[in-house]
């Protein structure tokens, strides 16, 4: 009879990576040179690669960058985090 225990009842699949795109709004302090100062409700993920989209009239307006600094502040009484972006390459 099938299935009993000396048959294989479960197989381990290899799943494909991917990735997961999260949209969250930032409010966008200061743009400088090569950095992006912006506040989150969220914190950021050291290294993690970014795009922010400055001009929402403006589809592209954006630029890819890369959080290198994660800060907790108390905006009006609410826990902020201050995201400090680096930019890479080109803007979009």
């Amino acid at each position: 009879m099938s299935g009993r225990r000396s048959h294989l009842r479960f197989d381990v699949v290899q799943s494909p990576d991917g990735v997961l795109r999260v949209m969250r709004d930032v409010v966008v302090q200061s743009v400088a040179h090569n950095e992006v100062i912006a506040i989150s409700r969220e914190p950021g993920l050291l290294g993690e690669a970014v795009t922010v989209d400055v001009s929402a009239e403006q589809p592209g307006s954006g630029m890819h960058a890369r959080v290198v600094e994660s800060q907790p502040v108390v905006v009006n009484g609410t826990v902020r985090h201050r995201l400090r972006l680096e930019t890479i390459g080109t803007p979009l």
